[in-house]
């Protein structure tokens, strides 16, 4: 008589109550992608105003970058 030997364990996919890396990647990614987008775009509005963001990033955007850039008229400026 032969005997069957299967070696089939249960494995368990690590997991964070309901997330798994399966879960995570194709349900959540696209939710987690806007939210992350419109925070991004919170943070800018936030720091529209402050001279290091305006310099070292909002200025450097082509076409729109000219918004922030601040020109004094020679006859306004003080000698």
């Amino acid at each position: 008589m032969m005997q069957y030997n299967t070696h089939f364990g249960s494995k368990v996919s690590p997991h964070l109550g309901r997330l798994n890396f399966k879960n995570l990647f194709f349900n959540y990614s696209p939710n987690l992608m806007l939210w992350g987008g419109a925070s991004l775009v919170g943070v800018f509005v936030f720091v529209e105003g402050w001279p290091l963001f305006q310099q070292n990033f909002f200025q450097k955007i082509p076409y729109f970058g000219e918004h922030w850039k601040k020109e004094i008229p020679p006859e306004d400026s003080i000698n």
